[in-house]
């Protein structure tokens, strides 16, 4: 048996050498994984030692994770918004920066809406802007779309696990599925690296997140540009759009917004003061 302190300094110590950050921190999540026992727990006197078996488990995820797999992949689940979110293989593991969209929207929602309203969420993923709207608005309607049947499989798992009813999954492409509805919101989180920036990004994106959920073609604003012409004819006079931005893209994005025809166009910023949100308020 190995003494809980001295591999914890181990574990820490391999993870920093292959680069990975915050690796103390880390060390613990892996250890705690593996013990399937809370950060409180840890350094209990019950787990001063780890038991082989224990150290074994703990030693295959530590290799999943010297390969710079994502810890959220290893762990097979993240937090968004007070939610718990499977993820995994085939799905985009959700940001901080978009619950800060999330924010956004429902504080906009909440100030202007009726209620009962038709919401749409397109490239929806894993379904994490999709849910935590839902959610906050159990009287709306929620409709999350996805090209990707595995993200889409990972969205319904979602739903289910928390008890979320008021949301409809659709496969598609883009508008393509829901052709027939008006939208009182439009919010997507899609796409947006270009295409010659992919091979630039951090191993856990680069070699394990699926791409089509990441390449926004060669400037980044295919999917923008899709998304920002087709609305007419499916969002509602005085509807919002609400978009997460790529680095770099948000004035490019609103001069697609202003040659379509809307005025009122509002540029936010995340937490770091980059300008990643932009809102088109009806």
């Amino acid at each position: 048996m190995k003494h809980l302190a001295d591999y914890l300094k181990e574990i820490t110590s391999r993870l920093k050498n292959a680069g990975i950050k915050d690796a103390e921190k880390e060390a613990e999540a892996l250890m705690c994984l593996a013990l399937n026992i809370n950060k409180s727990a840890l350094y209990c006197h019950d787990f001063s030692e780890i038991e082989d078996d224990a150290a074994r488990t703990l030693d295959t995820l530590i290799t999943r994770r010297l390969a710079r797999e994502p810890f959220q992949y290893i762990a097979c689940e993240t937090e968004f918004f007070g939610l718990s979110l499977t993820v995994g293989k085939g799905v985009l593991i959700p940001r901080p920066e978009t619950e800060l969209l999330v924010e956004i929207i429902t504080g906009i929602i909440r100030g202007k809406r009726n209620p009962t309203i038709n919401i749409l969420d397109l490239c929806t993923g894993s379904g994490c802007i999709a849910l935590a709207l839902a959610k906050q608005f159990p009287a709306a309607t929620v409709h999350a779309v996805d090209i990707s049947e595995t993200a889409l499989r990972y969205a319904a798992e979602n739903a289910a696990a928390n008890g979320i009813n008021n949301i409809v999954f659709h496969h598609g492409c883009l508008y393509d599925p829901v052709t027939a509805i008006i939208f009182d919101v439009i919010v997507s989180n899609p796409p947006y690296i270009k295409t010659s920036d992919i091979g630039l990004l951090d191993p856990e994106i680069r070699l394990y997140e699926p791409v089509e959920a990441l390449d926004g073609g060669p400037d980044g604003l295919n999917f923008y540009k899709k998304i920002i012409d087709d609305a007419h004819s499916r969002l509602a006079s005085d509807g919002i759009m609400a978009f997460e931005l790529g680095d770099t893209l948000a004035h490019s994005v609103m001069e697609i917004a202003r040659a379509a025809g809307y005025a009122n166009v509002t540029i936010k910023h995340d937490y770091s003061s980059k300008e990643r949100f932009l809102i088109i308020d009806g």
